[in-house]
């Protein structure tokens, strides 16, 4: 089965890049990133952005933010322009994780919210050579002010521990399968786990699971060769069977009838 490709357009030793946006029409095949966090903002440009299972519409000015392990393509018909932002984990503050986790996919930008000055300045700093320590405080106001764009609701504190179980759902769903692997990968019982989810979103931990699993198979039914079984094998399911139920449970189409679906919308 040909399976999506990963790319990292960060080295190991980087925790922060800032790149001008390609300025190309050529679509981009369905691909993920690892390891880190992107955040796009476009100030021209046309055509749609597929995020996952959902197509946004292009429509400068207007940030789009992706979590590791999220799948992501493009088709543009107007040449695009921007800088791409990457960033690992690690240059953030605790305090920060719930901002990250929060964060819509598609933030639109009113033209008098400075937004786009200050991403110059940053990325000035970042051309100069500017010292990890002032370019993380720029990244901190970049986020916070992206968080005042996004208007937000405001949402009652979650437990850090919530925040690390999204950050594992995006890198390992295929991996982990089983609420009690990410238990023991965050040092804590099933129990606790299931506690802090509903306390954070209201929802138990394999609810969560089992939606970013149906995400992980309609990527890979729409965006992939591979068969059935394949797909239900590289999913973890231990037979094809088990596959079809639970994703017709979830969708009321088999995996089959939904790809044939899509494929016939072109």
């Amino acid at each position: 089965m040909s399976m999506l490709p990963v790319k990292s357009k960060i080295s190991a030793d980087q925790v922060l890049k800032i790149s001008p946006f390609k300025e190309v029409i050529k679509p981009t095949v369905p691909h993920k990133h690892a390891g880190y966090f992107e955040l796009i903002v476009l100030s021209d440009g046309a055509g749609e952005h597929l995020i996952d299972d959902i197509v946004y519409e292009v429509n400068p000015p207007v940030i789009f933010f992706l979590k590791p392990g999220q799948t992501h393509c493009w088709d543009f018909t107007r040449i695009p322009k921007g800088f791409v932002l990457l960033f690992k984990e690690e240059l953030l503050s605790a305090d920060l994780l719930p901002i990250i986790y929060q964060l819509n996919t598609q933030i639109h930008i009113p033209g008098d919210s400075g937004y786009l000055s200050l991403l110059t300045l940053f990325n000035e700093e970042y051309r100069r050579g500017a010292d990890i320590k002032i370019l993380a405080a720029y990244l901190r106001l970049l986020l916070e002010k992206t968080e005042a764009l996004a208007s937000q609701a405001p949402r009652p504190p979650a437990h850090a521990l919530y925040y690390k179980f999204k950050s594992l759902l995006y890198t390992n769903s295929i991996r982990l399968t089983r609420v009690q692997e990410y238990a023991d990968t965050l040092g804590i019982s099933s129990n606790r786990l299931n506690l802090i989810c509903r306390e954070a979103c209201g929802k138990s931990p394999s609810a969560m699971l089992n939606e970013r699993l149906l995400l992980e198979a309609k990527t890979l039914l729409t965006s992939t060769n591979g068969s059935i079984k394949e797909i239900a094998h590289t999913l973890q399911f231990t037979d094809t069977s088990h596959f079809v139920k639970f994703f017709k449970a979830a969708t009321n189409l088999t995996p089959g009838v939904y790809r044939d679906l899509l494929v016939a919308k072109g």
